[in-house]
């Protein structure tokens, strides 16, 4: 077993990224992506992230698989599974550059609408909605088509998580259901990416000493996010989703940008 101080500040990266998986049901990879990346190498950084993550998802999958919502699982596995296989082809025909660039707008564009919506109307402009906006044929297709989307952004690039939370924020309304729904999805989504890194031989020693700092980080950072879900209502929980999707898409199309030019 080998030791370096980078695994240490990977590691107290993993603090803040699974604080907001534990309470949303997503964000960790992607929040950590850049540290753990630039610090290991993404040869050994997305294989670490994609391990680092499946003791907590199983352990949340086993504890609250009675809080999940099974028919939108159902749903969103059915329709990102084919797209998954797509982006496994269009991974060596796109640039992951070019791609980021374009997720990383529309998430954007879409955060900073629902951030209007719920921080800046109702806090800082003091209006309020009179009811939820009815569930349109246009809006309904607008989710499917993230989620689609997002199936084979994620077979190409592993980069979907934000294009299927916004499928499933509108899908599943309770705040722990939408967490425990998310986590699901990638109990079923890294299985099968640990399944595939396994037989490419991603798995270094390395790799294995970084993990072993990185998952007593990644604890406490976890059940720190699953006791502070239980202190918020849903309104504070949809303005700290929205955020951490703005956080992502600007990062991703930030430094996607940066790297074009």
């Amino acid at each position: 077993m080998t030791f370096e101080f980078d695994f240490i500040l990977v590691g107290l990266m993993q603090i803040f990224g699974f604080f907001v998986q534990g309470c949303t049901g997503f964000g960790c990879t992607v929040i950590a992506a850049a540290v753990t990346n630039g610090l290991l190498g993404t040869a050994e950084g997305v294989p670490y992230r994609t391990l680092l993550t499946i003791p907590f998802l199983y352990y949340l999958g086993v504890k609250a698989w009675r809080e999940v919502s099974w028919k939108d699982l159902v749903k969103i596995v059915a329709l990102c599974a084919p797209g998954i296989l797509i982006g496994n082809y269009l991974f060596y025909k796109i640039s992951p550059t070019t791609a980021k660039i374009c997720i990383g707008a529309m998430v954007t564009i879409i955060a900073l609408m629902n951030i209007y919506k719920h921080i800046i109307r109702p806090l800082v402009l003091k209006k309020t909605d009179e009811e939820d906006a009815p569930d349109t044929t246009g809006r309904k297709i607008f989710r499917y088509g993230c989620l689609i989307l997002g199936g084979i952004v994620h077979g190409a690039f592993t980069i979907g998580g934000p294009l299927i939370t916004v499928y499933t924020i509108e899908a599943v309304k309770d705040k722990e259901k939408f967490r425990n729904t998310m986590n699901m999805v990638w109990v079923v989504l890294n299985t099968w990416n640990i399944y595939t890194q396994f037989r490419n031989g991603a798995f270094t020693p390395r790799m294995w000493s970084a993990l072993a700092i990185g998952l007593p980080c990644a604890a406490i950072g976890f059940f720190l996010g699953m006791g502070f879900l239980k202190r918020i209502n849903r309104e504070q929980f949809l303005r700290i989703v929205y955020l951490v999707l703005l956080f992502i898409g600007a990062n991703m199309l930030i430094t996607s940008l940066m790297a074009v030019l």
